[in-house]
């Protein structure tokens, strides 16, 4: 790898837009139905599809069968799940602990890795993945600590 200015602005001005658009979603008519946001996602589909199409890039071989396997998990669990979990996160809790999704999906990944493909690690993973968890739980403990017993 080379370093890029432009690349790593690039990285800092997504990761800011990101931020800025989930603390402004707060405030904004979203549709109610996950219906509307399905529509939106097949549209960017499609939009990046005649894109890459355009741009010349081909499939050179079909993915195997664990291929197929792999992209149907990130479709439902990865997509439908973890976005439609994080826009009802948007709305019902602060902008920080609704994005504390994104650090704890790595220690999620790694888990899974063990579990279903053998996968093995280290101390420093452990002690990545303690460092994270830990940071989540900081984060969340001023919402969790000014909610009432039912």
């Amino acid at each position: 790898l080379q370093a890029s200015p432009i690349g790593a602005a690039m990285i800092l001005f997504a990761a800011a837009a990101w931020a800025f658009g989930s603390v402004w979603s707060r405030h904004l008519p979203l549709p109610a139905g996950p219906m509307a946001s399905a529509a939106e996602m097949l549209v960017a589909g499609a939009v990046l599809l005649i894109g890459s199409l355009l741009s010349g890039e081909r499939m050179t071989q079909m993915p195997t069968a664990a291929g197929w396997g792999a992209l149907l998990y990130l479709v439902f669990f990865g997509s439908i799940i973890a976005f439609s979990a994080y826009m009802y996160l948007l709305k019902n809790v602060r902008p920080a602990a609704a994005t504390s999704y994104a650090y704890v999906n790595p220690a999620v990944a790694v888990m899974l890795g063990i579990a279903f493909a053998g996968e093995t690690i280290g101390f420093e993973e452990c002690l990545a993945m303690a460092v994270i968890i830990s940071a989540v739980v900081l984060i969340g403990l001023p919402q969790w600590r000014k909610q009432k017993p039912v």
